[in-house]
Parts: C-alpha cells; sequence; structure tokens
C-alpha cells in the first residue's frame, strides 16, 4: 500500500473552504486538491470526508405542520402540479420514443425479409444461369461432332 499523499484535514479543509464558495461536489473537491497537492485523494476517501463533515438535517419543527399553514399548503400545491406536468411531458416524450423505435424496427424487419428473398432470387438466378450454361457447352458439343 501506497503512503498517503494527503491528510484527512487537507481533504477536510478543501470541502470546507468549496463550502464557503457554495456547492460542494466531489469533482470540484477532488480537482482542488489536484491543483493545491498535486494529489486528488481517492474517490471513496474523499465522499467519505464529504458526508462526515455535512451537517445533521435540523429537526422538525413542532407546531403548525406545513399543511396547516396556507401559503406552504399553497407552494406545495403549485410544486406537485409542475411535477406533475413535467411527469406528463416526460411520458409523452418517451412515448414517442418508443414509437419512433417500433417503426424503427419494424422497417428493419422487412427490410431483412426483403434482402432474405433478394439472395434466395440471386441463388436461384445463378442456378439457372450455370445450368443455361451447362446446356450451351452441351449444344456446342453437339455441334462440334456433328461436322
Amino acid at each position: 500500500m501506497r503512503p498517503r499523499l494527503l491528510t484527512d484535514e487537507m481533504i477536510a479543509g478543501a470541502i470546507r473552504d468549496l463550502a464557503a464558495r457554495g456547492r460542494v461536489t466531489g469533482v470540484a473537491v477532488r480537482a482542488l486538491l489536484l491543483q493545491r497537492y498535486g494529489a486528488k485523494g481517492s474517490v471513496s476517501r474523499v465522499y467519505r470526508l464529504m458526508g462526515a463533515s455535512r451537517e445533521p438535517m435540523p429537526a422538525p419543527r413542532r407546531g403548525l405542520t406545513t399543511m396547516d399553514d396556507p401559503r406552504c399548503a399553497a407552494e406545495a400545491l403549485e410544486r406537485a402540479a409542475l411535477a406533475e406536468e413535467r411527469e406528463r411531458a416526460h411520458q409523452s416524450r418517451w412515448a414517442r420514443e418508443t414509437d419512433a423505435l417500433r417503426v424503427q424496427l419494424a422497417d428493419a424487419q422487412q427490410g431483412a425479409r426483403e434482402v432474405h428473398d433478394l439472395r434466395l432470387r440471386v441463388a436461384q438466378l445463378r442456378q439457372a444461369l450455370a445450368a443455361a450454361q451447362a446446356r450451351v457447352v452441351h449444344l456446342e458439343q453437339s455441334v462440334v461432332k456433328s461436322r
């Protein structure tokens, strides 16, 4: 096992610096570590330390639930309506794409059947040509013998 080039404190410091600037991602942490120290650190270690550095979620408030507050209820309904609209659009898009792929598959299957039929026809024509050539040779030999 190679010795570690980065300490947990170095990684935690990079995580804190990125958290102060905004959103923390594993890619951003590893890029900052590479820039600062010339090493990225292992992915599992960086993500483990990122998970440990996150603050726990605050406990839910006691008293009014979100649905008891009319403003919160209206916002929740608005979010739900938007989510339903997105889901409808998503389902519609995938239905169109699925249908297009089914049409392409049917066309490809029809094309494969046509190719198969054409190959059979070519084989038949080759046999007919070979038979005709054999007949021509036979007739030429008959003519030569009769002279």
